[in-house]
C-alpha cells in the first residue's frame, strides 16, 4: 500500500469521526447528558439579577412611573414575565467559525463534509436545576432558636415578628394557629396582603422560583376601599398536600418572583426580598417542629 493511499485513508477517517460524534448528539435527552455542570445552580444570583432587570426596563418605559405601595423595598415591581430562555450561539460567533474553516484550502469531498457539519444546529438549551420536589429534610433549628423571631397576635396565629400587623399593607408570609397545650399546631397557611391604589381582584397567585412557575389558586378573599382612594385585598388559605412542591421551594429558594393574576388584565409582579425568602423557611421549620405536618 502507498504512502499517498495510506495518507488519504487517514484523512477519511479524520473526517468520519465528527460526523458520526455529531449524529449522537440528537434529541434533549442526549443533550442533557452533555451539560454536566447546572447553569443555574451555579449562578442563581445571574437568575435573580436577569429577572430584576427587565423590571427596571419595564418602569423605565413609563412616561412618569408613580411609587406603587405594592413596593415595600428597594425592590422594584412591573408587569412582565421572567421566561426561561435558550442558550443559542449568535450568527457573529457562527460567521467567526464558518470563516475559519473556509480559510483552509479542501477536496470537494471534504468541503462537502464540513459544509453538512455546519449545517446542524448546535445550539444547546440552557438546562437549570430541576424543579423543587418536596424533601422531608430533618430541621437543624431548634424552638428556643426560632421563637425569638415570631409573634403571636390576638388571632392566635404565629407569625415573624417582620410581618406588619395592620391590614393595609403589603404582605406575603407562612403562619398558622399556635396550639393549645400538647396538641398539634393548626394547618400551616399562606396569606398574601395587597394594599395600592389600583384595585387588583386577583384570583391566581404564580411565584416563579428559580425560574419555574409554582400556580397557587386562592379561594374567596376580602377586599375593600379606603377613603384616601386606596384599596385593599388578602387571603388566607391553608397549604394542604397539593402544595407540598410549592411550600418546599419558597423555603429553600434562591431567587422568587410573585406574580398577582387580577381578572382586571392587570398584573403585578414584585420580587420577593430575602428577609420574606427567609422568613418562609423559619416558619416552616418552627412549624414542623411544633409537630406540624401536611
Amino acid at each position: 500500500m502507498g504512502i499517498n493511499r495510506c495518507i488519504l485513508l487517514l484523512l477519511m477517517a479524520l473526517l468520519a469521526m465528527p460526523v458520526a460524534m455529531a449524529d449522537g448528539i440528537g434529541d434533549d435527552d442526549d443533550k442533557k447528558t452533555v451539560i454536566q455542570r447546572d447553569i443555574r445552580r451555579l449562578h442563581p444570583e445571574r437568575e435573580r439579577a436577569k429577572a430584576l432587570k427587565k423590571l427596571q426596563e419595564q418602569l423605565s418605559r413609563k412616561a412618569e412611573p408613580k411609587a406603587d405601595p405594592w413596593d415595600t423595598s428597594d425592590e422594584v415591581w412591573g408587569t412582565v414575565d421572567v421566561p426561561r430562555s435558550a442558550v443559542k450561539d449568535s450568527a457573529a460567533v457562527q460567521g467567526r467559525r464558518l470563516g475559519q474553516w473556509q480559510r483552509t484550502s479542501k477536496s470537494p469531498a471534504e468541503q462537502a463534509a464540513l459544509d453538512s457539519l455546519l449545517g446542524r444546529d448546535y445550539s444547546l438549551t440552557e438546562y437549570g436545576h430541576r424543579r423543587m420536589k418536596w424533601r422531608d429534610l430533618p430541621v437543624t433549628s431548634t424552638v428556643d432558636q426560632l421563637m425569638p423571631g415570631f409573634v403571636v397576635n390576638d388571632e392566635g396565629d404565629c407569625l415573624s415578628k417582620y410581618v406588619s400587623g395592620d391590614s393595609i399593607s403589603n404582605e406575603v408570609f407562612f403562619t398558622f394557629a399556635m396550639a393549645d397545650g400538647d396538641s398539634e399546631p393548626g394547618p400551616l397557611r399562606l396569606c398574601v396582603r395587597y394594599y395600592a391604589d389600583d384595585p387588583l381582584d386577583f384570583d391566581q397567585l404564580i411565584f416563579n422560583i428559580d425560574g419555574y412557575d409554582y400556580p397557587f389558586y386562592p379561594g374567596e378573599h376580602r377586599h375593600g376601599s379606603l377613603p384616601d382612594g386606596f384599596y385593599w385585598e388578602s387571603s388566607d388559605d391553608v397549604l394542604d398536600a397539593r402544595y407540598k412542591d410549592l411550600v418546599y421551594a419558597l423555603a429553600h429558594s434562591n431567587w422568587v418572583a410573585l406574580k398577582l393574576m387580577s381578572t382586571r388584565g392587570i398584573h403585578h409582579v414584585k420580587m420577593l426580598t430575602d428577609g420574606q425568602r427567609a422568613d418562609f423557611a423559619a416558619t416552616l421549620d418552627l412549624y414542623r417542629l411544633l409537630g406540624g405536618d401536611f
